[in-house]
């Protein structure tokens, strides 16, 4: 009788640590997840500012940078600040945004076109 309630106590123990393994690797994979989703958003249009894109006017600016998700979760995410600035020698339009969910703040790059 002891030695069945002995198996069944590190058979618990066991269960837990596999369980405790998964969870650790699940979350892992999730934090390598949005680290490559924010580097995938720099080459991205309006990642860079080598890459911004393109707008007929500056009225459009805010609803666009607004309308695309975090790059990090995919939530939504609002404008903090808008501003031109040159970069290289051009004249960009430049919206900071910052993600609702986990405060992800990035610069979304652009260019006033024809």
């Amino acid at each position: 009788m002891i030695g069945g309630a002995l198996v069944m106590v590190l058979w618990l123990l066991l269960r837990a640590w596999l369980d405790r393994l998964r969870k650790e690797g699940r979350r892992r994979a999730l934090v390598e997840l949005a680290a490559e989703r924010e580097r995938l958003a720099l080459l991205e249009p309006g990642g860079h500012p080598e890459n911004p894109i393109e707008v007929v006017s500056p009225s459009v600016v805010e609803p666009r940078a607004s309308s695309m998700p975090c790059a990090r979760c995919e939530a939504e995410v609002r404008v903090v600040d808008h501003q031109a600035r040159t970069v290289d020698g051009k004249r960009l339009r430049i919206a900071q945004v910052e993600c609702s969910r986990c405060g992800l703040q990035r610069e979304v790059y652009f260019r006033l076109g024809s």
